[in-house]
C-alpha cells in the first residue's frame, strides 16, 4: 500500500474516532447530564487532552530525532568509504580503491532496492564490504607513512561497518504497540467525553481539526520508522555524491 494512502487512512481514521464515540454516547445519555456531570467531564477532558498532547509531542520529537541522526549516520558511513578510496589512492593500492568503489555501488544498487522491499541489507553488500576489508589486510606497509594510511584505512571500514549495521537495524527497527494503544485510546478518551456538549456542526468541526491533527502527527511517527519505505525516505544520495566525487577526483 502507498505510504500516502497509509497517511489518509490514519488521518480519517483519526476523525472518525473523533466523530463516532460522542454520536454515539450523546443519543443515549441526551438529557441525563446535570451541570456537575459536564463539569466533571471538561475538566478530564482537557487533563487526557494535556496527557495525550504531551505523549505525542515527546514521541514525535524521539521519532524525528532519530531519523536525523539516521541520515547522519548514513552520510558518515559514505563519508568513510570514500576516506579509504582516496588513502588508498594515497598508498598505491589500485585493488583497494576497486573494493571501495564497489562497496559504494553495492549501497546504491543492491542494499537500497532491498532495504525498500524486505527492510533488510543485501547480502551483495555484506559481500562487498568484506572485499574491503580483505584488500585492507592484505596490504604490507613498508615505512611509517604506509602504517599509518593502512591503519587509518582499516579504521575507516570498521566504522563502515558499525555503520552499516546501524543502518539494517534502523530499518527493521518499530515503535511499541503501548504506545499505538496509549495513543489510539487517548483520542478515543478525549473524543468520547465530548459527548457531554451539544454535538454541532460547529463542535465536529473543531473536534475533526485536532483529531485529524492528531492522525497527521501519528501518521508522521509512523513514517519517521519506515525512513526506506515510507512516504518521506531516505535516500542515497550520500553514496552517489560519493562516486562522483571520486569520478571527478576531488
Amino acid at each position: 500500500m502507498s505510504a500516502w494512502i497509509i497517511g489518509i487512512c490514519f488521518v480519517s481514521g483519526a476523525i472518525l474516532a473523533g466523530y463516532l464515540p460522542a454520536r454515539l454516547l450523546r443519543r443515549r445519555y441526551e438529557g441525563l447530564l446535570p451541570a456537575d456531570t459536564r463539569a466533571v467531564a471538561s475538566d478530564v477532558m482537557a487533563r487526557i487532552g494535556v496527557l495525550h498532547g504531551l505523549i505525542l509531542s515527546l514521541v514525535f520529537a524521539s521519532a524525528h530525532g532519530g531519523a536525523q541522526k539516521f541520515e547522519e549516520d548514513v552520510t558518515a558511513e559514505a563519508s568513510a568509504a570514500t576516506h579509504v578510496y582516496f588513502n588508498a589512492l594515497r598508498y598505491g593500492a589500485p585493488e583497494l580503491q576497486a573494493a571501495s568503489i564497489a562497496y559504494l555501488r553495492a549501497a546504491i544498487d543492491k542494499d537500497w532496492p532491498v532495504l525498500r522491499e524486505r527492510e533488510e541489507l543485501s547480502a551483495e553488500g555484506w559481500i562487498a564490504w568484506r572485499g574491503m576489508l580483505e584488500a585492507s589486510l592484505a596490504l604490507q606497509p613498508e615505512d611509517r607513512r604506509e602504517r599509518i594510511l593502512a591503519e587509518r584505512m582499516q579504521a575507516d571500514i570498521w566504522q563502515v561497518e558499525v555503520l552499516r549495521q546501524a543502518r539494517g537495524y534502523e530499518a527493521a527497527d518499530r515503535l511499541s504497540g503501548e504506545f499505538w494503544l496509549v495513543a489510539i485510546v487517548g483520542l478515543v478518551l478525549i473524543a468520547t467525553l465530548l459527548f457531554v456538549h451539544r454535538i454541532t456542526p460547529l463542535h465536529q468541526a473543531i473536534m475533526a481539526m485536532y483529531s485529524g491533527f492528531t492522525g497527521l502527527t501519528l501518521f508522521l511517527i509512523y513514517d519517521m520508522s519506515h525512513p526506506f519505505s515510507g512516504a518521506l525516505i531516505i535516500e542515497p544520495v550520500a553514496f552517489i555524491e560519493a562516486l562522483d566525487m571520486i569520478r571527478a577526483g576531488i
